[in-house]
């Protein structure tokens, strides 16, 4: 009863801001037949807005066509392939047009433009990956024409995570989109959706009906990790000559916001995706150099991939380890003494994550062969798996031991302690090798011995008193 007037009415732009959603409402509780003889001919309408000169309109538009696609899609699972083509057509046209760098309408939540594709895909999967998706994020692009479009492509990787997220964790149909609740104080209340953390494998994109796709997109990442590292990612580290001196709000400005932003979503998405095409060693080194990037949040999250990696895939500990040790003597340096504190710091850190996970493991075997009841414990591990590494990291411990700077060699000291930890949870037998604090503890009497007496007696007492604060430090 109301629909038909409404209708005419909202065609005044006096009202349309009032009527949109007014109109969007009452088709939306419809019946089924009711609201296909005349959602798309609103439908229309709200495309036509959605690149109006005022802001509130074409947000209004987006809105009310948000809400109508739920109803089309999930209520009433779509019509005949070849009308709800033509439909899902227009509507993809209007908001990711062919050839465009940008969404429309601009300056709008990517999450709506994410939640509208997760629709799609909940009845037509096939269609928003190869119709939406693989154009988002421009999959297939030869290395010559391949450019990066930042808010598409940002849409592009977050809608991807979503539909599989889904999938795995057979959520259903997502559910019909709601204005925010305001609470009291002011706030919005949001339900916190927890993502899965685990690398989504060949395997299981075959079980959930994305093998197909799923190469093509790792492909992608790959593509666009590679592009943003040379643009925003390398220049914009603080070792950076151009970046000395600068605040980040000065630098992250411009066409650097965007792409900044679909770089924290690629690298929020690692360990989930794994680029292909970019090996374990690139990838680890890419993850440590952002720990000193321009972007707070970037280093945030670059170092918090790298503690699961830690946490949680055992055949990349070595290689997370060694690689970070490496990139801190390349990048790094003690020329840039604060962000070598904070990244001696950070391997502390990484070191810590290991044993955290073998306190797990070994919890685990210890209930599994019960140990209580006096079964066997699992044999040790050979001491040649993790020698080398624990080599390196000991070996770069030495060095900033020899810091002028008594905060650095103290961090030195506890990357040593945190190693020996390490090897103790192991269980590695030692054979002929010794740990570098051990062999310090060992020898320190003699060393002292064989100098003293080249030292004044004025000299004597505060070098003794200095060493034995270092011996009891390694010691503790």
């Amino acid at each position: 009863m109301l629909y038909q007037t409404t209708f005419e009415l909202s065609s005044r732009k006096k009202h349309s801001l009032a009527l949109y959603p007014l109109i969007t409402c009452l088709l939306c509780v419809s019946q089924k037949q009711f609201f296909l003889n005349n959602w798309h001919i609103f439908l229309q309408n709200c495309l036509s807005h959605l690149k109006n000169k005022d802001p509130k309109m074409s947000r209004v538009a987006l809105e009310s066509l948000y809400r109508l696609l739920w109803v089309y899609v999930i209520r009433i699972k779509c019509e005949s392939n070849t009308v709800t083509q033509s439909r899902l057509m227009s509507i993809v046209s209007a908001l990711f047009p062919k050839g465009s760098r940008s969404v429309v309408p601009r300056d709008t939540p990517l999450n709506i433009f994410v939640k509208i594709i997760q629709f799609i895909a909940q009845e037509r999967l096939d269609f928003a990956m190869k119709e939406i998706i693989f154009d988002l994020l421009s999959v297939g692009k030869s290395a010559k024409t391949f450019t990066i479009n930042p808010e598409r492509m940002n849409i592009g990787l977050r809608v991807f995570l979503v539909i599989a997220d889904s999938l795995q964790q057979k959520d259903g149909e997502p559910p019909m989109p709601t204005t925010g609740v305001i609470l009291p104080s002011g706030n919005t209340l949001r339900v916190k959706k927890i993502f899965l953390n685990k690398t989504l494998t060949d395997e299981e994109a075959k079980v959930i009906g994305m093998s197909v796709y799923y190469p093509q997109v790792r492909k992608a990442l790959d593509s666009i990790l590679r592009h943003l590292d040379k643009e925003v990612g390398r220049p914009m580290c603080m070792t950076s000559v151009q970046m000395s001196n600068k605040e980040p709000e000065d630098m992250i400005t411009g066409e650097r916001k965007p792409k900044i932003d679909l770089f924290r979503t690629c690298i929020a998405a690692i360990p989930r995706l794994i680029p292909d095409g970019m090996s374990r060693t690139d990838l680890i080194e890419l993850l440590a150099r952002l720990t000193i990037h321009m972007d707070e949040e970037l280093r945030a999250l670059a170092f918090n991939t790298l503690q699961t990696l830690m946490q949680d895939f055992a055949d990349w500990r070595e290689d997370v380890l060694s690689g970070f040790v490496y990139f801190i003597v390349r990048e790094v340096t003690d020329v840039h003494p604060t962000l070598l504190d904070n990244a001696v710091k950070m391997l502390v850190q990484l070191i810590n994550q290991w044993k955290q996970a073998a306190q797990m493991h070994n919890k685990n075997q210890d209930s599994q062969h019960g140990i209580a009841n006096g079964a066997s414990h699992p044999p040790p591990l050979e001491r040649s798996l993790y020698s080398s590494v624990f080599h390196v990291v000991e070996g770069f411990a030495l060095v900033i031991l020899c810091s002028s700077r008594p905060a650095t060699r103290r961090l030195a000291v506890s990357v040593l302690r945190e190693i020996r930890a390490l090897f103790a949870l192991l269980e590695i037998p030692k054979g002929d090798d010794e740990l570098a604090i051990d062999v310090m503890d060992r020898l320190s009497p003699s060393i002292l011995e064989s100098f003293i007496h080249l030292t004044g007696a004025d000299q004597v007492t505060g070098d003794f008193t200095q060493l034995e604060t270092t011996n009891r430090s390694l010691s503790a």
